[in-house]
């Protein structure tokens, strides 16, 4: 599979996304629909563009994992959370944030980020926002979960805060053991999905590959578990040892 910002990337779906001119990046706009790759699309695609020796529908060829893994293709592939929403779109959505703030306000938002205290066996402290550079995938997801609603409040305008509330509450339903039984995977994708629907109102050029993964995180989460469970470390040490 593609797996990156091109044409047909998606594990789960054939979205093809547009080539944007300008800013020369690959988007993804939202539909409400998409015509999802099944166990036999995926075996049959994958066989043609190895035959063939050509793109097909994203397929380059039949995965050396195939026949590693014991749920079939596309359902044994697991979303890499850690960096697509934490690594990747929400860092992206914080730089955006924090740029359209004057600098003095950035540095209370940092100050008060620094200070706030956490439980013992929190490991790390948050990070400001003014310098990202090396930031760690902890430090982002206790910025998620934790500080930007109660610490951007103040700061941003209602529609702004409302918006960004979609995303962040859609992984907090989804981060942990169920909240509202059968239906907290169910009341996170219509979280998510409004979200990705209105992004162009609030950023531009962001509507990116891990964006549209956001889309298929109930099944990740009805099949797979919360995502605490599911970080791409333990993933990494698996393909490691193969």
């Amino acid at each position: 599979m593609i797996g990156h910002n091109g044409y047909y990337p998606c594990y789960y779906c054939d979205i093809k996304g547009v080539h944007i001119r300008k800013p020369r990046k690959r988007q993804y706009p939202y539909t409400p629909t998409n015509n999802c790759r099944t166990v036999n699309s995926f075996y049959v695609h994958s066989r043609e563009a190895q035959l063939k020796s050509q793109n097909i529908f994203g397929h380059l060829g039949i995965s050396i994992l195939e026949d590693v893994l014991d749920v079939p293709l596309p359902h044994g592939i697991i979303i890499d959370y850690a960096h697509a929403s934490l690594l990747r779109h929400f860092r992206d959505v914080i730089r955006v944030v924090a740029s359209s703030l004057a600098p003095a306000v950035r540095q209370r938002i940092d100050d008060s980020l620094i200070k706030q205290r956490f439980p013992h066996f929190f490991h790390r402290k948050m990070r400001g926002v003014q310098d990202f550079s090396f930031i760690k995938t902890i430090e982002l997801k206790k910025l998620l979960l934790y500080g930007f609603i109660p610490h951007f409040m103040n700061y941003l305008t209602t529609d702004q805060l409302c918006f960004i509330s979609l995303f962040t509450i859609g992984i907090r339903l989804l981060h942990a053991d169920s909240v509202f039984n059968h239906t907290t995977s169910v009341t996170a994708n219509n979280l998510f999905r409004q979200y990705y629907a209105d992004h162009h109102k609030y950023f531009s050029h962001l509507a990116n590959f891990v964006l549209h993964l956001h889309q298929h995180f109930q099944v990740l989460y009805d099949c797979h578990g919360p995502l605490s469970s599911i970080n791409t470390f333990a993933q990494e040490d698996f393909i490691g040892y193969i």
